[in-house]
């Protein structure tokens, strides 16, 4: 595996918290179970991952979320300038769905930076919302009750990046423009003046 490829899957591994090397797999490209497995033997003897065999089934929990199995930070000027844009997009990718605080805390970015770039994605037609936070009800009630989203375009392994008039996906090498907001004007009947009405 390529740096970039160890870096992917570890990024999953850190947001997963407890998974199998199938899940990673699933969450990330251009790997193979064998080397996830070479990658996941280093991090266990590194102390930075658990192993758990139960009969056949090997599954993985994190340890040290704070370990780096690499030598070298892997950073340029232009990956370090988007980098929480890029980590909340390899977040939703893995998550699939998720709200503003999940993005924010495995992203390690604000939840106003969450929320927003959320909101640009959804505007695009990326992200859904599939559960929305309760309106109503005490503070008490709302507690721990927020808007669930869910990724709709999983286009690949770059963050969409955030134009004036839509998203440059990179993955698919093209613009997409935000959708038209179409509001629904209120309709009045029409009261003539003196007219009775049964609402019986």
């Amino acid at each position: 595996m390529s740096r970039p490829q160890l870096k992917d899957a570890w990024d999953a591994m850190r947001i997963l918290k407890k998974f199998s090397l199938q899940q990673v797999r699933d969450a990330i490209e251009h790997t193979t179970l064998a080397q996830l497995k070479t990658f996941a033997k280093r991090l266990v003897i590194a102390k930075a991952l658990a192993e758990h065999v139960d009969h056949e089934e090997v599954t993985y929990s994190l340890l040290n979320d704070q370990y780096n199995p690499f030598e070298q930070p892997i950073n340029d000027g232009a990956t370090k300038q988007n980098s929480g844009r890029q980590r909340m997009w390899q977040s939703m990718r893995i998550l699939n769905e998720f709200d503003a605080g999940q993005v924010a805390s495995t992203s390690d970015v604000s939840l106003a930076s969450a929320r927003s770039y959320i909101s640009i994605l959804k505007k695009a037609g990326y992200v859904f919302i599939a559960k929305s936070a309760p309106r109503t009800g005490s503070i008490i009630e709302r507690a721990g009750e927020a808007t669930i989203y869910r990724l709709l375009k999983n286009t690949g392994p770059t963050r969409p990046i955030p134009k004036a008039s839509g998203i440059y996906d990179t993955n698919l090498n093209k613009l997409v423009k935000f959708r038209e907001v179409k509001r629904k004007a209120n309709v009045i009947a029409p009261v003539t003046l003196g007219e009775a009405h049964d609402y019986q």
